[in-house]
């Protein structure tokens, strides 16, 4: 046999017994089915890309994000030992708990369930976590302060240790606040004493006058949505704020990262999670 009809032969064999081109099949979003565990409503197939975003509102009744179903899951957890969706907590005016500008689509069912008052910087009723009073202390069973903390000015150590001294002995702080995984917080502003944000040309200005008359003037600010004080301070860092929840003297520290499909808890990273940090009884 020739080389050529070897050659044609082999040829028309590949051309028989070719793979059939595989179909390109378009990718739909992965769906998720979930009750909010904030309003108990029932949410059918939303794209998991948005239930597993931090900030997006994905209960299509109440509006909530994964950060706040994760906050009532934790307070659940840390109250009453389970996970329970907040129509469903136990109306109980003897647990008392303050929010720090809470969300309103759970701040609202927490008043009617429990002895809970939302608070906050700059309107009644007043809380300013850096300066408490005395008569304060030792309050509550829980406190609320999701995403607050990054706004207040330095030192931070201060806002730590006075939400320790507002809770009652056993009591639990559930926090939310940007953090990285890694490395130590970074405090923009390390030396606000005497300082003010100004306008110019639409553009704002922190002007800061320190402890020793210097006088620091920053841009580039980053002001976070909502009413209030609302400039970035800082940015945690997770073992920056394990330290400054040891040196409040709380006892126990929890980071929730649980995956709970059934309440649309669904974490894809392993920072910026809620805490929960606990005093002991004594």
């Amino acid at each position: 046999m020739s080389i050529n009809l070897k050659t044609k032969i082999k040829q028309r064999l590949r051309s028989i017994f070719k793979s059939p081109p595989v179909p390109q099949i378009e990718q739909q979003p992965e769906l998720l089915t979930f009750q909010c565990n904030v309003c108990g409503h029932i949410n059918e197939d939303i794209p998991l890309k948005i239930v597993s975003n931090r900030e997006a509102q994905s209960c299509q009744q109440c509006g909530s994000s994964l950060r706040m179903r994760s906050v009532m899951y934790a307070l659940s957890v840390e109250l009453f030992g389970k996970c329970i969706i907040l129509p469903d907590f136990p109306e109980d005016k003897t647990i008392t708990g303050i929010g720090m500008s809470d969300w309103e689509g759970y701040a609202k069912r927490l008043e009617e369930k429990l002895a809970y008052t939302n608070t906050y910087y700059h309107q009644e009723p007043k809380l300013d976590i850096t300066n408490i009073e005395t008569n304060q202390e030792h309050q509550y069973d829980f406190i609320i302060s999701s995403d607050v903390f990054e706004h207040i000015p330095p030192p931070i150590s201060v806002a730590f240790t006075n939400a320790k001294r507002l809770l009652k002995p056993g009591g639990v702080f559930i926090l939310t606040v940007p953090y990285r995984k890694e490395g130590i917080t970074d405090e923009y502003f390390p030396d606000l004493f005497d300082f003010r944000i100004i306008t110019h040309k639409d553009k704002s200005f922190l002007f800061n006058v320190t402890k020793e008359g210097v006088e620091q003037i920053f841009d580039n600010l980053t002001f976070h949505g909502g009413e209030g004080f609302t400039l970035e301070m800082r940015m945690f860092s997770e073992p920056s704020l394990r330290e400054e929840l040891e040196n409040a003297c709380f006892d126990k520290v929890k980071i929730y990262h649980d995956k709970v499909l059934e309440f649309g808890i669904v974490w894809p990273i392993a920072w910026a999670l809620p805490i929960a940090a606990r005093i002991n009884l004594e």
